[in-house]
């Protein structure tokens, strides 16, 4: 499984998520509509709408958790409010 906790780390996922199935960056893009650069950016942990990352997450069979990090993360997070 992986986490990330970054769009760069995000874009990593996709990429061994895509490479694990043996597709390549321009049938990934033609199956969801787009352009092989749009995924090329995904990739990249680049700016893509949430909704393309969620239906190229949803092609390659995978899925987003929403998850705490960490404990101490939260604690100082929630003092900034």
């Amino acid at each position: 499984m992986d986490e990330a906790y970054d769009a760069e780390g995000f874009g990593r996922a996709i990429r061994r998520a895509r490479r694990a199935r043996g597709w390549t960056q321009a049938e990934l893009a033609s199956w969801l509509g787009a352009s092989r650069q749009t995924v090329v950016k995904l990739e990249a942990g680049g700016p893509v709408s949430l909704p393309f990352a969620m239906k190229a997450l949803s092609m390659l069979g995978s899925k987003a958790v929403i998850a705490r990090k960490s404990q101490r993360f939260v604690e100082a997070a929630d003092g900034d409010a």
